[in-house]
């Protein structure tokens, strides 16, 4: 019996989840918390989930493992994982078989102590793929200083040596099915947009198989270390425990201009920031829809605070609510299309800005401070001379001395807009670059 495997990717994480099809029956692996497409996939492929695997205590989202426990799958992880429910735990070797075809577990710690991969073999004992989490990537591996800097080193040598035992145990030809990829706060060193791909691709191109030492591959791997979203911290603890089954993803209700006006709750509006630069609900915080929107909300939100949305209709609320979802932020009291508080003549602000001829002018000219959002391995890689740097990932440490006036600057406009909204409603007076960035400003 062949391997079957779907993946389902979620862009706003990065992520990937996966489903190994065989005989009617199929097995999970790192579901994401919005289970539906998985059981749309085996519902057409009239198949039972019988099975879900996780590869590592994620980090970056809640697991979809109970929701599909709920509905009749076993779960099982690695046995170090100390996961607080019922589950197999299973130890470096152990074996799931399913519609004839096998997946075994492979001890893999490097992105976490606990960690472990799965190598697929088909019926007739072939070794097919492996399921590696956040492992092996494509064109890189999984980060592994998230821990915190005292197991960076152990964790980083750790990575490399995984690397090496899976190349040991498949053919070139078997594919790697990661969990994480491009747009992952937990991906590192590589920028390549492929999902999967068979290990051949990797041999030369992947950090983690390609160096010959593991301080070389340290060397890459460590070299300019991302931020680490703020939220991270709290996916760990509620994944042992286990995360509240929902069975579906909440919906946010429609509020009125009245109750957004008096509410209590963050006002997050998730409209493009050209739209919000150009008239917004005064007070709100801009946080356009994106596939950064998650970890972004993680600096500029705290975890589960409760929030109403200004969105441009039903659908993008539906969807920025199941994302907000993804990683524990549950509490959306409902939002408010932006045109219903322009029909209600409610005040409305705007966010002044500025092109990249007068924010070049701003900056050679010291005429107020230039703020660069961009985060600190950016602006180590290319510098702002004359800017004062003030990373997006740390603004809830100089929001309250930051200048009272002020131009604020990133790469691309994104992260600009959403600290001088931050800026704004402190009572500060912010310009924002909101198209373009510091590359616009380094040109003569």
């Amino acid at each position: 019996m062949a391997l079957k495997v779907l993946q389902f990717v979620t862009e706003a994480l990065g992520d990937a989840s996966y489903l190994v099809f065989a005989n009617g029956t199929a097995a999970a692996i790192d579901p994401q918390r919005d289970v539906r497409a998985l059981l749309a996939a085996a519902r057409e492929h009239n198949a039972s989930i019988d099975y879900v695997l996780e590869t590592h205590v994620h980090n970056d989202y809640l697991s979809g493992a109970r929701e599909l426990a709920a509905l009749g799958a076993r779960i099982a992880a690695p046995a170090k994982a100390d996961l607080e429910f019922p589950h197999l735990a299973l130890e470096d070797g152990a074996e799931l078989q399913f519609g004839g075809v096998t997946l075994r577990a492979v001890a893999a710690p490097g992105h976490t102590y606990e960690h472990t991969a799965y190598v697929g073999v088909d019926q007739r004992g072939h070794t097919r793929a492996a399921f590696t989490g956040g492992a092996l990537l494509m064109g890189s591996a999984g980060r592994s200083d998230l821990l915190g800097p005292e197991h960076t080193a152990d964790l980083t040598r750790l990575q490399w040596e995984t690397a090496q035992h899976i190349r040991g145990l498949l053919p070139s030809a078997a594919s790697l099915f990661p969990t994480h990829g491009a747009g992952s706060f937990c991906s590192t060193t590589g920028s390549t947009l492929e999902r999967y791909g068979p290990l051949s691709t990797e041999l030369t191109r992947n950090p983690a198989l390609s160096s010959l030492t593991p301080e070389a591959f340290a060397a890459i791997q460590l070299a300019a270390p991302a931020p680490i979203p703020g939220y991270y911290r709290y996916m760990a603890p509620i994944n042992r425990k286990g995360p509240k089954v929902y069975g579906e993803p909440p919906r946010p209700r429609l509020l009125s201009p009245e109750e957004v006006a008096t509410t209590t709750a963050a006002v997050v509006d998730v409209r493009p920031r050209a739209s919000f630069a150009g008239s917004h609900i005064p007070g709100s915080i801009e946080i356009e829809e994106s596939t950064s929107l998650l970890a972004y909300t993680g600096w500029l939100i705290p975890f589960n605070a409760p929030v109403v949305l200004v969105s441009e209709d039903r659908a993008q609320a539906d969807r920025v609510t199941r994302d907000f979802f993804r990683i524990g932020y549950e509490d959306v009291r409902g939002y408010l299309p932006f045109r219903d508080w322009q029909l209600s003549r409610r005040p409305t602000a705007w966010l002044p800005h500025v092109d990249s001829a007068r924010a070049r002018e701003i900056l050679r000219t010291a005429e107020m401070p230039v703020l660069d959002t961009r985060f600190s391995s950016e602006q180590l890689e290319r510098p702002l001379p004359g800017a004062l740097s003030l990373p997006l990932d740390q603004l809830t440490e100089w929001v309250d001395t930051a200048p009272a006036r002020s131009l604020v600057v990133c790469a691309s406009g994104q992260r600009a807009t959403m600290a001088a909204s931050v800026l704004l409603k402190s009572g500060r007076d912010a310009i924002a670059l909101v198209q373009g960035g510091a590359e616009e400003l380094l040109r003569n």
